[in-house]
Protein backbone atom coordinates (compact mmCIF):
# COMPACT_ATOMS: atom_id res chain seq x y z
CA UNK A 1 0.00 0.00 0.00
CA UNK A 2 0.92 3.58 -0.75
CA UNK A 3 0.56 5.62 2.01
CA UNK A 4 1.28 9.72 2.72
CA UNK A 5 2.60 10.59 5.96
CA UNK A 6 2.13 14.52 7.23
CA UNK A 7 3.98 15.71 9.78
CA UNK A 8 2.29 19.12 11.52
CA UNK A 9 4.57 20.89 13.81
CA UNK A 10 4.07 24.30 14.91
CA UNK A 11 6.76 27.01 13.90
CA UNK A 12 8.56 29.27 15.27
CA UNK A 13 5.33 32.01 14.79
CA UNK A 14 2.76 29.71 15.72
CA UNK A 15 1.47 29.17 12.37
CA UNK A 16 1.71 25.25 11.97
CA UNK A 17 3.84 23.89 9.42
CA UNK A 18 3.47 20.53 7.29
CA UNK A 19 6.53 17.86 5.82
CA UNK A 20 5.05 15.34 3.74
CA UNK A 21 6.49 11.89 3.13
CA UNK A 22 5.51 8.72 0.84
CA UNK A 23 6.15 5.23 2.35
CA UNK A 24 5.06 2.13 0.68
CA UNK A 25 4.92 -1.34 2.11
CA UNK A 26 2.66 -4.48 3.02
CA UNK A 27 2.12 -3.09 6.18
CA UNK A 28 2.99 0.16 8.25
CA UNK A 29 4.55 0.24 11.68
CA UNK A 30 4.54 2.08 14.49
CA UNK A 31 7.18 2.07 17.43
CA UNK A 32 10.37 3.31 18.80
CA UNK A 33 12.58 1.55 16.22
CA UNK A 34 14.78 3.02 13.79
CA UNK A 35 13.47 1.19 11.33
CA UNK A 36 9.88 1.56 11.97
CA UNK A 37 6.98 3.45 9.23
CA UNK A 38 6.18 6.11 11.99
CA UNK A 39 8.77 6.16 14.36
CA UNK A 40 7.59 8.05 17.83
CA UNK A 41 9.88 8.24 20.87
CA UNK A 42 8.52 7.73 24.35
CA UNK A 43 8.50 5.69 27.51
CA UNK A 44 5.65 3.74 26.80
CA UNK A 45 6.52 2.91 23.10
CA UNK A 46 7.46 -0.17 22.09
CA UNK A 47 10.31 -0.77 19.46
CA UNK A 48 7.25 -2.02 17.43
CA UNK A 49 4.11 -1.08 19.05
CA UNK A 50 1.19 -1.48 16.58
CA UNK A 51 0.41 -2.42 12.77
CA UNK A 52 -1.98 -0.40 10.44
CA UNK A 53 -2.56 -2.66 7.65
CA UNK A 54 -5.70 -2.18 4.45
CA UNK A 55 -7.09 -5.55 3.79
CA UNK A 56 -10.12 -5.52 1.66
CA UNK A 57 -10.62 -2.31 1.48
CA UNK A 58 -10.76 -1.48 5.40
CA UNK A 59 -8.14 -0.22 7.38
CA UNK A 60 -6.90 -2.03 10.50
CA UNK A 61 -5.01 -1.06 13.39
CA UNK A 62 -3.36 -4.17 15.52
CA UNK A 63 -1.13 -3.74 18.54
CA UNK A 64 1.72 -5.86 19.55
CA UNK A 65 1.95 -8.19 22.25
CA UNK A 66 0.08 -6.58 25.59
CA UNK A 67 0.75 -3.20 23.96
CA UNK A 68 -2.57 -0.61 23.73
CA UNK A 69 -3.73 2.55 21.54
CA UNK A 70 -6.35 4.72 22.33
CA UNK A 71 -8.67 5.30 19.29
CA UNK A 72 -10.86 8.17 19.69
CA UNK A 73 -10.44 8.30 23.13
CA UNK A 74 -11.23 4.56 23.56
CA UNK A 75 -7.64 2.34 24.67
CA UNK A 76 -8.13 -0.78 22.16
CA UNK A 77 -5.63 -3.47 21.16
CA UNK A 78 -7.64 -4.22 17.53
CA UNK A 79 -9.88 -1.53 15.50
CA UNK A 80 -11.10 -0.97 12.41
CA UNK A 81 -10.33 2.87 11.80
CA UNK A 82 -11.63 5.51 9.02
CA UNK A 83 -11.22 8.99 8.36
CA UNK A 84 -11.18 11.38 10.77
CA UNK A 85 -10.47 8.89 13.69
CA UNK A 86 -7.57 9.95 15.96
CA UNK A 87 -5.02 7.22 17.63
CA UNK A 88 -3.01 8.77 20.13
CA UNK A 89 0.13 6.48 21.01
CA UNK A 90 1.86 7.54 24.02
CA UNK A 91 0.98 11.23 23.89
CA UNK A 92 1.44 11.31 20.21
CA UNK A 93 -1.31 12.06 18.30
CA UNK A 94 -2.57 10.36 14.56
CA UNK A 95 -5.30 11.35 12.68
CA UNK A 96 -6.71 9.45 9.64
CA UNK A 97 -7.09 12.03 6.60
CA UNK A 98 -8.83 11.29 3.75
CA UNK A 99 -6.41 9.60 0.89
CA UNK A 100 -4.90 12.11 -2.04
CA UNK A 101 -5.29 10.66 -5.59
CA UNK A 102 -1.99 7.79 -5.84
CA UNK A 103 -2.23 7.01 -1.97
CA UNK A 104 -4.30 4.55 -0.17
CA UNK A 105 -4.02 6.15 3.34
CA UNK A 106 -2.77 9.68 4.45
CA UNK A 107 -2.25 9.85 7.96
CA UNK A 108 -1.45 13.16 10.42
CA UNK A 109 1.56 13.06 12.65
CA UNK A 110 2.10 15.27 15.64
CA UNK A 111 4.17 14.66 18.03
CA UNK A 112 4.10 15.07 21.48
CA UNK A 113 5.56 18.60 23.12
CA UNK A 114 6.73 16.74 25.88
CA UNK A 115 8.64 14.46 25.16
CA UNK A 116 12.20 14.91 26.22
CA UNK A 117 15.39 15.61 23.63
CA UNK A 118 16.76 12.84 25.39
CA UNK A 119 13.95 10.57 24.47
CA UNK A 120 16.21 10.16 20.73
CA UNK A 121 19.20 8.71 22.56
CA UNK A 122 17.09 6.25 25.18
CA UNK A 123 15.50 4.75 21.60
CA UNK A 124 18.68 3.23 20.89
CA UNK A 125 20.29 0.82 23.04
CA UNK A 126 23.70 2.02 23.15
CA UNK A 127 25.23 0.55 26.68
CA UNK A 128 25.80 -3.12 28.20
CA UNK A 129 23.57 -2.43 31.00
CA UNK A 130 20.48 -1.56 28.82
CA UNK A 131 20.56 -5.42 27.43
CA UNK A 132 19.92 -8.64 29.45
CA UNK A 133 23.61 -9.11 29.78
CA UNK A 134 25.71 -6.76 31.90
CA UNK A 135 29.54 -6.10 31.62
CA UNK A 136 30.63 -8.49 34.77
CA UNK A 137 28.43 -11.47 33.10
CA UNK A 138 29.78 -10.52 29.53
CA UNK A 139 33.83 -10.91 31.12
CA UNK A 140 32.81 -14.26 32.61
CA UNK A 141 31.45 -15.67 29.34
CA UNK A 142 34.45 -14.40 27.14
CA UNK A 143 36.93 -15.19 29.60
CA UNK A 144 35.50 -19.10 29.41
CA UNK A 145 35.84 -18.63 25.52
CA UNK A 146 38.79 -17.95 25.32
CA UNK A 147 40.15 -20.22 28.16
CA UNK A 148 38.57 -23.20 26.10
CA UNK A 149 39.21 -22.07 22.71
CA UNK A 150 42.67 -21.22 23.14
CA UNK A 151 43.94 -23.20 25.66
CA UNK A 152 42.34 -26.17 26.44
CA UNK A 153 40.74 -27.58 23.58
CA UNK A 154 44.03 -27.00 21.83
CA UNK A 155 46.06 -28.69 24.39
CA UNK A 156 43.33 -32.01 24.47
CA UNK A 157 44.11 -31.70 20.79
CA UNK A 158 47.43 -31.70 20.64
CA UNK A 159 47.34 -35.23 22.96
CA UNK A 160 44.22 -36.37 20.89
CA UNK A 161 46.85 -36.31 17.90
CA UNK A 162 49.88 -37.46 19.68
CA UNK A 163 47.74 -40.72 20.51
CA UNK A 164 47.89 -41.25 16.79
CA UNK A 165 44.11 -40.11 16.57
CA UNK A 166 42.40 -38.07 13.66
CA UNK A 167 40.57 -34.96 14.79
CA UNK A 168 37.11 -36.29 15.60
CA UNK A 169 34.07 -34.28 13.07
CA UNK A 170 32.63 -31.24 14.25
CA UNK A 171 35.93 -29.97 16.63
CA UNK A 172 37.89 -27.60 15.67
CA UNK A 173 41.40 -28.45 13.23
CA UNK A 174 44.46 -26.95 14.05
CA UNK A 175 43.90 -24.61 11.25
CA UNK A 176 41.82 -22.41 13.87
CA UNK A 177 44.73 -21.33 15.81
CA UNK A 178 47.29 -20.85 13.03
CA UNK A 179 48.84 -17.69 13.06
CA UNK A 180 48.93 -17.12 9.27
CA UNK A 181 49.14 -19.28 5.86
CA UNK A 182 51.92 -21.62 5.23
CA UNK A 183 54.06 -22.12 2.24
CA UNK A 184 52.38 -25.20 0.07
CA UNK A 185 55.29 -27.46 0.34
CA UNK A 186 54.72 -27.37 4.11
CA UNK A 187 50.93 -27.00 4.02
CA UNK A 188 51.14 -30.68 1.73
CA UNK A 189 53.69 -31.83 4.45
CA UNK A 190 52.07 -30.88 7.36
CA UNK A 191 48.29 -30.50 6.79
CA UNK A 192 46.15 -29.75 9.56
CA UNK A 193 48.72 -30.92 12.24
CA UNK A 194 50.83 -27.94 13.41
CA UNK A 195 52.98 -30.53 15.58
CA UNK A 196 54.55 -31.88 12.95
CA UNK A 197 56.54 -28.59 13.27
CA UNK A 198 55.86 -27.26 16.64
CA UNK A 199 57.11 -30.47 18.76
CA UNK A 200 57.13 -28.92 22.01
CA UNK A 201 54.61 -26.56 23.67
CA UNK A 202 55.61 -22.67 24.26
CA UNK A 203 58.89 -23.43 22.52
CA UNK A 204 59.99 -22.15 19.05
CA UNK A 205 60.43 -24.53 16.29
CA UNK A 206 63.63 -26.54 16.29
CA UNK A 207 66.22 -27.21 13.89
CA UNK A 208 65.58 -30.72 14.79
CA UNK A 209 62.08 -30.80 13.58
CA UNK A 210 62.96 -28.77 10.56
CA UNK A 211 65.94 -31.57 9.54
CA UNK A 212 63.27 -34.67 10.74
CA UNK A 213 61.81 -33.69 6.73
CA UNK A 214 65.24 -31.77 4.82
CA UNK A 215 67.41 -34.63 6.27
CA UNK A 216 69.68 -33.64 3.32
CA UNK A 217 70.14 -30.42 4.30
CA UNK A 218 74.11 -29.42 5.67
CA UNK A 219 74.67 -26.20 7.64
CA UNK A 220 76.37 -23.30 5.77
CA UNK A 221 79.66 -24.03 7.73
CA UNK A 222 80.41 -26.79 10.44
CA UNK A 223 79.93 -25.98 14.06
CA UNK A 224 83.35 -26.75 14.61
CA UNK A 225 84.65 -23.86 12.08
CA UNK A 226 81.51 -21.55 13.10
CA UNK A 227 83.37 -21.45 16.68
CA UNK A 228 86.45 -20.24 15.08
CA UNK A 229 84.73 -17.85 13.81
CA UNK A 230 83.52 -14.00 16.09
CA UNK A 231 79.52 -15.00 14.83
CA UNK A 232 78.81 -16.93 17.40
CA UNK A 233 76.04 -19.98 18.42
CA UNK A 234 74.13 -20.81 14.82
CA UNK A 235 70.97 -19.57 14.07
CA UNK A 236 68.17 -21.53 14.24
CA UNK A 237 66.70 -22.46 10.66
CA UNK A 238 63.44 -20.03 11.47
CA UNK A 239 65.24 -17.13 11.82
CA UNK A 240 65.91 -16.94 8.40
CA UNK A 241 63.06 -19.34 7.16
CA UNK A 242 59.76 -17.69 8.39
CA UNK A 243 56.50 -19.53 7.98
CA UNK A 244 52.74 -17.60 8.46
CA UNK A 245 53.82 -15.03 6.23
CA UNK A 246 50.47 -13.69 3.56
CA UNK A 247 54.08 -13.39 0.90
CA UNK A 248 55.08 -17.56 0.39
CA UNK A 249 58.36 -15.88 -1.51
CA UNK A 250 59.67 -15.19 1.49
CA UNK A 251 60.49 -18.16 2.78
CA UNK A 252 63.76 -18.18 0.98
CA UNK A 253 65.61 -15.28 1.95
CA UNK A 254 66.75 -13.63 -1.65
CA UNK A 255 68.26 -10.42 -0.34
CA UNK A 256 72.02 -9.52 -0.90
CA UNK A 257 72.54 -8.49 2.94
CA UNK A 258 71.64 -11.95 3.86
CA UNK A 259 75.62 -12.89 2.11
CA UNK A 260 77.37 -9.64 2.15
CA UNK A 261 76.22 -8.74 6.01
CA UNK A 262 79.21 -11.29 7.10
CA UNK A 263 81.27 -11.94 3.39
CA UNK A 264 81.98 -7.78 3.09
CA UNK A 265 83.78 -7.60 6.58
CA UNK A 266 85.48 -11.51 6.04
CA UNK A 267 88.78 -10.16 8.13
CA UNK A 268 86.36 -9.45 11.05
CA UNK A 269 83.59 -11.81 11.23
CA UNK A 270 85.54 -15.01 10.30
CA UNK A 271 88.61 -14.68 12.53
CA UNK A 272 91.48 -16.68 11.92
CA UNK A 273 89.88 -18.54 8.61
CA UNK A 274 90.71 -17.26 5.39
CA UNK A 275 87.59 -16.21 3.42
CA UNK A 276 88.19 -13.67 0.89
CA UNK A 277 85.54 -10.26 1.09
CA UNK A 278 82.44 -9.85 -1.38
CA UNK A 279 80.49 -7.00 -1.09
CA UNK A 280 78.53 -7.29 -4.22
CA UNK A 281 79.53 -8.50 -7.68
CA UNK A 282 81.13 -6.21 -9.91
CA UNK A 283 85.01 -5.94 -10.40
CA UNK A 284 86.06 -3.90 -7.22
CA UNK A 285 83.54 -6.05 -5.14
CA UNK A 286 83.87 -9.75 -6.13
CA UNK A 287 87.25 -11.45 -6.53
CA UNK A 288 88.17 -13.20 -9.34
CA UNK A 289 87.07 -16.66 -10.06
CA UNK A 290 88.84 -19.94 -9.15
CA UNK A 291 88.35 -23.26 -10.33
CA UNK A 292 88.25 -26.68 -8.72
CA UNK A 293 90.76 -29.20 -11.15
CA UNK A 294 92.13 -32.63 -10.61
CA UNK A 295 95.33 -32.90 -10.45
CA UNK A 296 97.46 -36.00 -10.27
CA UNK A 297 99.33 -36.85 -7.20
CA UNK A 298 103.41 -36.66 -6.94
CA UNK A 299 103.73 -39.63 -4.47
CA UNK A 300 101.84 -42.13 -6.70
CA UNK A 301 103.88 -45.12 -6.82
CA UNK A 302 102.89 -46.35 -10.62
CA UNK A 303 101.16 -44.55 -13.53
CA UNK A 304 98.02 -47.59 -13.48
CA UNK A 305 97.65 -46.50 -9.33
CA UNK A 306 97.33 -42.34 -10.04
CA UNK A 307 95.96 -40.87 -7.11
CA UNK A 308 94.03 -37.62 -8.07
CA UNK A 309 92.89 -34.68 -5.88
CA UNK A 310 91.32 -31.26 -6.43
CA UNK A 311 92.77 -28.43 -6.26
CA UNK A 312 91.58 -24.67 -6.24
CA UNK A 313 93.57 -22.12 -8.37
CA UNK A 314 93.01 -18.99 -10.07
CA UNK A 315 91.85 -18.99 -13.52
CA UNK A 316 93.88 -16.57 -14.86
CA UNK A 317 97.29 -19.10 -13.83
CA UNK A 318 95.02 -22.21 -13.69
CA UNK A 319 96.45 -25.09 -16.21
CA UNK A 320 94.47 -28.87 -16.71
CA UNK A 321 96.61 -31.44 -15.99
CA UNK A 322 93.87 -34.50 -17.42
CA UNK A 323 96.66 -36.24 -19.19
CA UNK A 324 95.01 -35.61 -23.05
CA UNK A 325 96.37 -34.50 -25.79
CA UNK A 326 93.72 -32.84 -27.22
CA UNK A 327 93.39 -29.16 -29.32
CA UNK A 328 90.18 -27.10 -29.41
CA UNK A 329 91.37 -25.07 -31.99
CA UNK A 330 92.48 -28.26 -34.59
CA UNK A 331 88.93 -30.01 -34.22
CA UNK A 332 87.17 -26.71 -35.10
CA UNK A 333 88.94 -25.96 -37.74
CA UNK A 334 86.94 -27.08 -40.88
CA UNK A 335 89.83 -26.94 -42.62
CA UNK A 336 91.47 -29.24 -41.03
CA UNK A 337 88.66 -31.64 -39.41
CA UNK A 338 85.22 -32.74 -40.67
CA UNK A 339 82.22 -34.69 -39.78
CA UNK A 340 82.47 -38.42 -41.17
CA UNK A 341 79.14 -38.20 -41.69
CA UNK A 342 78.56 -35.13 -43.66
CA UNK A 343 81.80 -33.86 -44.33
CA UNK A 344 81.09 -30.22 -42.27
CA UNK A 345 82.77 -28.81 -39.61
CA UNK A 346 82.70 -29.75 -36.11
CA UNK A 347 80.50 -27.92 -33.59
CA UNK A 348 80.48 -27.80 -30.01
CA UNK A 349 77.03 -30.25 -29.81
CA UNK A 350 79.26 -32.82 -31.60
CA UNK A 351 81.11 -33.43 -28.01
CA UNK A 352 79.10 -31.98 -26.10
CA UNK A 353 76.14 -32.90 -24.54
CA UNK A 354 73.99 -30.85 -21.93
CA UNK A 355 73.09 -33.31 -18.99
CA UNK A 356 69.24 -32.83 -17.50
CA UNK A 357 69.95 -30.64 -14.86
CA UNK A 358 70.54 -27.80 -17.36
CA UNK A 359 73.84 -26.97 -15.42
CA UNK A 360 76.58 -29.29 -16.02
CA UNK A 361 77.48 -31.80 -19.42
CA UNK A 362 76.97 -35.56 -19.83
CA UNK A 363 80.79 -36.92 -19.26
CA UNK A 364 83.22 -36.77 -22.74
CA UNK A 365 84.07 -40.72 -22.99
CA UNK A 366 85.64 -42.60 -26.34
CA UNK A 367 82.74 -44.39 -26.90
CA UNK A 368 80.40 -41.60 -26.82
CA UNK A 369 82.35 -38.63 -28.11
CA UNK A 370 84.99 -39.80 -30.51
CA UNK A 371 84.27 -43.12 -31.86
CA UNK A 372 82.40 -41.28 -34.35
CA UNK A 373 85.79 -40.04 -35.94
CA UNK A 374 88.26 -42.14 -34.33
CA UNK A 375 88.58 -45.95 -35.22
CA UNK A 376 90.68 -47.90 -33.04
CA UNK A 377 91.82 -49.87 -36.14
CA UNK A 378 95.11 -50.90 -36.41
CA UNK A 379 95.68 -52.96 -39.95
CA UNK A 380 93.92 -51.77 -43.02
CA UNK A 381 93.61 -55.63 -44.13
CA UNK A 382 90.90 -55.71 -41.25
CA UNK A 383 89.10 -52.51 -41.31
CA UNK A 384 86.40 -53.95 -38.19
CA UNK A 385 88.96 -55.15 -36.34
CA UNK A 386 89.05 -52.43 -33.57
CA UNK A 387 91.95 -52.28 -30.37
CA UNK A 388 89.83 -52.30 -27.22
CA UNK A 389 89.96 -48.64 -25.38
CA UNK A 390 91.30 -48.22 -21.68
CA UNK A 391 93.08 -51.63 -21.97
CA UNK A 392 96.79 -51.55 -23.09
CA UNK A 393 97.46 -54.92 -21.83
CA UNK A 394 94.35 -56.67 -23.75
CA UNK A 395 95.06 -54.34 -26.80
CA UNK A 396 98.59 -55.81 -27.05
CA UNK A 397 97.68 -59.15 -26.93
CA UNK A 398 94.79 -58.85 -29.64
CA UNK A 399 98.17 -57.78 -31.51
CA UNK A 400 100.21 -60.82 -31.10
CA UNK A 401 96.85 -63.01 -31.36
CA UNK A 402 95.92 -61.31 -34.84
CA UNK A 403 99.37 -61.31 -36.65
CA UNK A 404 100.34 -65.43 -34.93
CA UNK A 405 96.89 -66.42 -36.49
CA UNK A 406 97.92 -64.08 -40.03
CA UNK A 407 100.95 -66.23 -39.96
CA UNK A 408 99.80 -69.77 -39.94
CA UNK A 409 96.45 -68.69 -41.90
CA UNK A 410 96.08 -70.76 -45.23
CA UNK A 411 93.65 -67.72 -46.64
CA UNK A 412 95.41 -64.48 -45.58
CA UNK A 413 93.60 -61.12 -45.51
CA UNK A 414 93.99 -59.34 -48.74
CA UNK A 415 95.06 -55.29 -47.98
CA UNK A 416 91.90 -52.99 -48.27
CA UNK A 417 91.66 -49.84 -48.79
CA UNK A 418 91.57 -47.91 -45.09
CA UNK A 419 87.97 -46.44 -44.22
CA UNK A 420 89.34 -43.78 -42.26
CA UNK A 421 92.36 -42.28 -41.41
CA UNK A 422 93.98 -43.06 -38.16
CA UNK A 423 94.81 -40.57 -35.01
CA UNK A 424 98.30 -39.44 -36.90
CA UNK A 425 99.01 -42.14 -38.96
CA UNK A 426 101.60 -41.58 -40.98
CA UNK A 427 102.94 -43.66 -44.18
CA UNK A 428 103.45 -47.71 -42.92
CA UNK A 429 106.85 -48.07 -42.00
CA UNK A 430 108.21 -51.02 -44.88
CA UNK A 431 108.96 -53.45 -42.87
CA UNK A 432 112.14 -56.21 -43.74
CA UNK A 433 111.04 -59.75 -44.46
CA UNK A 434 111.21 -61.83 -41.66
CA UNK A 435 112.90 -65.82 -43.12
CA UNK A 436 112.81 -66.93 -39.54
CA UNK A 437 109.66 -69.56 -37.93
CA UNK A 438 106.27 -68.59 -38.67
CA UNK A 439 105.35 -67.75 -35.26
CA UNK A 440 108.93 -65.92 -34.35
CA UNK A 441 107.70 -63.24 -37.77
CA UNK A 442 104.28 -63.28 -36.50
CA UNK A 443 105.73 -61.76 -33.08
CA UNK A 444 108.44 -59.64 -34.63
CA UNK A 445 105.25 -57.77 -36.54
CA UNK A 446 103.09 -57.47 -33.48
CA UNK A 447 106.48 -55.80 -31.50
CA UNK A 448 106.59 -53.46 -34.53
CA UNK A 449 103.01 -52.72 -34.66
CA UNK A 450 102.61 -52.32 -30.66
CA UNK A 451 105.44 -49.52 -30.69
CA UNK A 452 103.94 -48.23 -33.75
CA UNK A 453 100.92 -48.05 -31.42
CA UNK A 454 102.43 -46.56 -28.29
CA UNK A 455 105.33 -44.67 -29.58
CA UNK A 456 104.48 -43.02 -32.89
CA UNK A 457 100.59 -43.43 -33.50
CA UNK A 458 97.64 -44.93 -32.48
CA UNK A 459 97.35 -44.63 -28.65
CA UNK A 460 99.94 -42.45 -28.39
CA UNK A 461 98.30 -39.98 -30.60
CA UNK A 462 95.65 -39.11 -27.74
CA UNK A 463 97.31 -40.49 -24.26
CA UNK A 464 100.51 -39.96 -22.21
CA UNK A 465 102.24 -42.76 -22.22
CA UNK A 466 105.40 -44.00 -20.49
CA UNK A 467 108.16 -46.23 -21.83
CA UNK A 468 109.36 -48.36 -19.14
CA UNK A 469 112.20 -49.82 -21.78
CA UNK A 470 111.38 -53.52 -19.56
CA UNK A 471 111.73 -56.39 -21.73
CA UNK A 472 108.19 -58.17 -21.24
CA UNK A 473 106.98 -56.42 -24.06
CA UNK A 474 102.80 -56.60 -22.31
CA UNK A 475 104.59 -55.07 -19.39
CA UNK A 476 106.47 -52.64 -21.05
CA UNK A 477 104.27 -49.40 -22.15
CA UNK A 478 102.41 -47.96 -19.43
CA UNK A 479 99.65 -45.89 -20.22
CA UNK A 480 98.67 -42.70 -17.58
CA UNK A 481 95.13 -42.53 -17.10
CA UNK A 482 92.48 -39.64 -18.15
CA UNK A 483 90.70 -37.96 -15.57
CA UNK A 484 88.54 -34.79 -17.19
CA UNK A 485 87.16 -31.87 -14.74
CA UNK A 486 83.30 -32.61 -14.38
CA UNK A 487 83.00 -29.76 -12.38
CA UNK A 488 85.15 -26.52 -12.31
CA UNK A 489 82.35 -24.55 -9.87
CA UNK A 490 80.94 -27.18 -7.29
CA UNK A 491 79.92 -24.67 -4.96
CA UNK A 492 78.25 -22.66 -7.32
CA UNK A 493 74.76 -23.55 -9.37
CA UNK A 494 75.36 -22.07 -13.59
CA UNK A 495 72.31 -22.39 -15.65
CA UNK A 496 74.26 -23.56 -19.48
CA UNK A 497 70.33 -23.67 -20.82
CA UNK A 498 69.65 -20.23 -20.23
CA UNK A 499 72.66 -19.09 -21.61
CA UNK A 500 72.35 -20.99 -24.79
CA UNK A 501 70.96 -17.55 -26.10
CA UNK A 502 72.68 -14.61 -25.28
CA UNK A 503 71.08 -11.66 -27.07
CA UNK A 504 71.34 -12.14 -30.78
CA UNK A 505 73.95 -15.27 -30.65
CA UNK A 506 73.16 -18.82 -30.25
CA UNK A 507 74.62 -22.00 -30.43
CA UNK A 508 78.12 -22.10 -30.77
CA UNK A 509 78.46 -18.44 -31.30
CA UNK A 510 76.60 -17.91 -27.99
CA UNK A 511 79.25 -21.10 -26.48
CA UNK A 512 82.09 -19.57 -27.87
CA UNK A 513 81.13 -15.89 -26.96
CA UNK A 514 82.38 -17.38 -23.54
CA UNK A 515 84.77 -20.17 -24.03
CA UNK A 516 87.92 -19.40 -26.09
CA UNK A 517 87.50 -22.59 -27.38
CA UNK A 518 89.52 -21.69 -31.26
CA UNK A 519 91.89 -20.37 -29.60
CA UNK A 520 92.93 -23.46 -27.51
CA UNK A 521 95.51 -25.52 -29.06
CA UNK A 522 96.40 -27.46 -26.27
CA UNK A 523 94.11 -29.39 -23.49
CA UNK A 524 95.97 -27.94 -20.60
CA UNK A 525 93.79 -24.59 -21.57
CA UNK A 526 91.24 -23.72 -18.69
CA UNK A 527 88.59 -22.97 -21.22
CA UNK A 528 86.52 -20.83 -18.04
CA UNK A 529 85.55 -17.19 -18.49
CA UNK A 530 86.83 -14.77 -15.67
CA UNK A 531 85.26 -12.32 -14.00
CA UNK A 532 85.44 -9.94 -16.39
CA UNK A 533 83.48 -11.89 -19.04
CA UNK A 534 80.51 -12.26 -16.79
CA UNK A 535 80.50 -8.67 -15.92
CA UNK A 536 79.76 -7.83 -19.45
CA UNK A 537 76.09 -8.88 -19.78
CA UNK A 538 75.50 -8.94 -15.60
CA UNK A 539 75.45 -6.66 -13.08
CA UNK A 540 74.98 -6.81 -9.21
CA UNK A 541 72.34 -4.11 -9.92
CA UNK A 542 69.94 -2.83 -11.43
CA UNK A 543 71.46 -1.25 -14.87
CA UNK A 544 69.88 -0.80 -18.47
CA UNK A 545 71.24 -3.68 -21.03
CA UNK A 546 72.51 -5.84 -18.04
CA UNK A 547 70.54 -8.66 -16.22
CA UNK A 548 71.02 -8.22 -12.25
CA UNK A 549 72.39 -10.58 -10.45
CA UNK A 550 71.92 -11.57 -6.39
CA UNK A 551 74.42 -13.58 -4.53
CA UNK A 552 71.68 -16.74 -4.48
CA UNK A 553 71.79 -16.50 -8.46
CA UNK A 554 74.70 -18.50 -8.25
CA UNK A 555 76.02 -19.25 -4.87
CA UNK A 556 73.32 -21.75 -2.27
CA UNK A 557 73.46 -20.69 1.22
CA UNK A 558 73.24 -24.49 2.10
CA UNK A 559 75.92 -26.43 0.12
CA UNK A 560 75.21 -29.85 -1.28
CA UNK A 561 76.43 -32.75 0.79
CA UNK A 562 79.79 -33.85 -1.20
CA UNK A 563 80.13 -30.28 -1.73
CA UNK A 564 80.42 -29.80 1.86
CA UNK A 565 82.52 -32.98 2.15
CA UNK A 566 84.93 -31.87 -0.70
CA UNK A 567 85.16 -27.93 0.84
CA UNK A 568 86.06 -28.99 4.43
CA UNK A 569 88.93 -31.63 3.10
CA UNK A 570 90.53 -28.48 0.97
CA UNK A 571 90.76 -26.61 3.91
CA UNK A 572 92.42 -29.10 6.25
Amino acid sequence: MDVLLRHLKQGPDGVPEYHDTNFSAGALSIGSAADCGIQLLGETIAAEHALIRLTGGKITISCRGRRRVIVNSVPIATAELKVGDRIDVGGHQLRLLAPPAGFDIAIEIQPNPDVDPSAFERAFRTDLHETWLSKRKASWVLAALILVGALLLPLAMIGWHRAGNATPPGVPDDTWWSAGPLSPAHQLAAGQRCDGCHQSLFVHVTDKACRSCHKPIIDHVSRERLAKTALGAAQRCAECHREHNENAARLVIRDNDLCTGCHARSDTRFGPLKVTAVAGFARSEHPAFTVDLLKPMANTASVADTQWETRRENIASAREQSNLKYSHAQHLDPSRVRRASDSSGLGCGDCHTLSADGEHFVPITMQRSCIACHELTFDPAAPKRQLPHGKPRDAMLLIQDYYARQAVDPHPLVSAIERRRLPDRQTEESIAPCTGPAFSCAMQRAQAEIDNQFTRRGCVSCHVVVDTHGGDVLERYQVTPIRLTADYFPDVHFSHRSHAVQKDKTGDAACLSCHAARAADSSAAVLIPDLPKCLECHSGRSQRDLVRLQCISCHAYHPKPIIAANREARRE
